[in-house]
């Protein structure tokens, strides 16, 4: 490992941290449609009725999905799932259709995986690189978004999209001393920048529309370099890594989402961009996906500041 690799492995060591809420948590899922959602083609689905009271999120079911391969890339157990969902054996799935992961369902070794001390990380080539973006397709790519540049050059993955703690994480998060520079993942137009009162765990963030209904959303920025309604090229600079919001330490946290659908952020980066990067240790292994999202565009632009 060259000097500045091991150089900035020493400034994060203390930084190889999460996002600390549940950032995208579905709680209530079913009451979270809302009238201002945007007027696109996208399939409906059926969710399943589920207790207020339950934490959790919705798996959309995809070709060739059966409930035990679906718990086993969660880490969750298949009976408390087949329970809540109301499935009895052979717990079989439809395309198209939602179950509901409850997060009281997580395995416990899922559980403890997250919490262990240890700091070390590793830094991927292009073979591993491959294999790691090989394992987060392990579910569901859409063919509406691109493929997407390391936003974040020389910063280290540090938390994936999925169950951590007992939470589901819906974006990747990429730790960074604060002021690195943020680059857009893709061509797009910027939608909203800044904060929004509903959504101050996100602290300063910006969306980008890359069209047909596919965007980016980068979070916890300590500035912002673009303004809304500009469009921006793929790699330009849009903020600076920050620790706004809720967080542990400097990172920012990506999501992509598709409509109403969050997707793995580490199944859309090339190898080739990704050869380089360090990335934990304690970096688990990335669910399938997608899973519902549990905040609505119209919501984040409105009454924004």
């Amino acid at each position: 490992m060259d000097l500045r690799f091991t150089s900035l492995a020493l400034i994060l060591l203390p930084f190889i941290v999460s996002c600390s809420s549940s950032i995208g948590l579905t709680k209530k899922a079913p009451d979270l449609e809302q009238k201002g959602e945007p007027k696109l083609q996208v399939a409906q689905y059926n969710f399943p009725a589920v207790p207020p009271e339950q934490d959790g999120a919705f798996h959309i079911v995809g070709p060739g999905d059966t409930l035990r391969h679906v718990c086993g890339v969660y880490g969750l157990d298949v009976e408390k799932v087949a329970r809540i969902n109301r499935l009895l054996p052979p717990y079989t799935l439809k395309e198209g259709e939602s179950i509901f992961l409850p997060a009281q369902a997580l395995l416990a070794e899922c559980q403890d995986k997250g919490t262990s001390s240890g700091r070390q990380t590793e830094v991927l080539t292009e073979k591993t690189a491959k294999k790691t973006v090989a394992r987060a397709i392990i579910g569901k790519k859409d063919p509406l978004v691109p493929e997407l540049a390391f936003p974040v050059p020389g910063g280290v993955l540090t938390s994936p999209f999925g169950y951590r703690w007992g939470r589901l994480h819906k974006g990747l998060d990429i730790a960074a001393p604060i002021g690195k520079p943020v680059l857009a993942c893709a061509d797009g137009r910027v939608i909203f920048t800044g904060s929004q009162k509903k959504f101050r765990r996100y602290g300063n963030t910006v969306l980008i529309d890359h069209g047909r209904g596919a965007y980016t959303y980068y979070a916890h920025l300590s500035e912002i370099a673009v303004k809304r309604n500009r469009q921006v090229r793929k790699g330009q600079k849009i903020g600076l890594v920050g620790n706004t919001g809720r967080s542990t330490g400097p990172h920012l946290h990506l999501e992509v989402r598709v409509a109403n659908k969050m997707y793995n952020p580490l199944a859309y980066l090339s190898p080739r961009d990704l050869a380089g990067t360090m990335i934990a240790k304690r970096f688990s292994e990335p669910p399938m996906g997608p899973v519902r999202a549990g905040w609505q565009i119209p919501d984040l632009l409105a009454d924004s500041h």
